[in-house]
């Protein structure tokens, strides 16, 4: 048995493989770490190892509209468990982003954790642990999972992908490392989708358009604009300092940042401080404020402040 679809996570992988043999399963899992490192592909692959039936497989994610995932959704997932496996020994139930549910619902996965079901193992997989109760991440068996290295994610693009060089460092550098990340990049053909939430950032940022379509995107969305947005304050502080260019995050940009340089206002610090003000929007979004009022603090702050 191996875990033969995931690239990097080695830490995460031997300790499932460690319990595998071994017979020592936890009933229920806390898997940890940045979105977009592979936490869910490796859920999937416990389970496939677990010989888990398709239907014997029971996933939960939060609400499309509302971001959240509900107590009736929680319901039904532990009603669900509670049935006889159809194949194999073992129901499995997973909750994707496990730090969205609402409080109504953490309430009734604690009771879940309390009481596991027979032949069943839970897997709950979050971003944001500390958004989830302090007794219900008491009760799972934690397994944090760090990024897998921009070179380790550039050499997988480039030997599984067939991207060439170039591609792939720029896929793995706007990744942060993160391999999810990477390939939604490439596969989805996201890389124009980035630049034209960037450009649309930055010109309502200097324009000072504090409503623009971003602020009704999913909440993910938002994060991952902020965070662009942030890279993109921080590769202009590596090139006022004149570093090497191979630093740049943005280096499918690096023309476009070159001639910004070339008009900039201010020096260093204001660059910190646009850094500064987007990532406390992040967190903001994060912590489930509007992503609306969350932009629209970033956006006050433009070229004319």
């Amino acid at each position: 048995m191996s875990f033969a679809e995931i690239a990097g996570l080695r830490g995460p992988i031997r300790l499932l493989e460690g319990q595998l043999k071994r017979g020592k399963l936890a009933s229920t899992y806390l898997l940890t770490g940045m979105r977009g490192i592979g936490k869910r592909t490796l859920a999937l692959e416990l389970a496939k190892a677990l010989e888990c039936a398709f239907p014997d497989l029971i996933e939960v994610k939060p609400d499309s509209e509302s971001g959240q995932i509900r107590i009736d959704q929680i319901r039904a997932l532990a009603g669900g468990m509670n049935l006889t496996p159809l194949r194999g020994q073992w129901k499995i139930g997973l909750i994707d982003e496990a730090d969205s549910m609402t409080e109504e619902a953490s309430h009734a996965c604690l009771r879940l954790l309390e009481e596991p079901p027979e032949r069943s193992i839970l897997i709950l997989i979050a971003a944001r642990p500390h958004r989830l109760p302090a007794t219900a991440v008491s009760r799972c068996h934690l397994v944090r999972c760090f990024p897998q290295g921009i070179e380790e994610v550039k050499r997988f693009l480039q030997s599984r992908e067939k991207l060439d060089s170039a591609s792939a460092s720029i896929a793995a550098t706007l990744s942060g490392g993160r391999l999810g990340v990477a390939l939604n990049l490439h596969r989805k053909e996201q890389l124009s989708a980035k630049n034209a939430c960037l450009d649309q950032l930055l010109s309502a940022w200097r324009q000072r358009r504090l409503e623009i379509p971003l602020g009704t995107a999913p909440r993910a969305e938002v994060e991952q604009a902020l965070e662009w947005l942030a890279a993109w304050w921080r590769d202009l502080v590596l090139l006022k300092l004149q570093a090497d260019s191979s630093w740049l995050i943005h280096r499918d940009r690096a023309e476009d940042l070159r001639r910004e340089l070339g008009a900039l206002r201010g020096g260093v610090e204001s660059l910190l401080s646009r850094i500064e003000r987007t990532y406390l929007a992040q967190e903001a979004v994060q912590r489930n404020a509007s992503p609306r009022i969350a932009l629209a603090a970033v956006l006050s702050q433009g070229e004319r402040g």
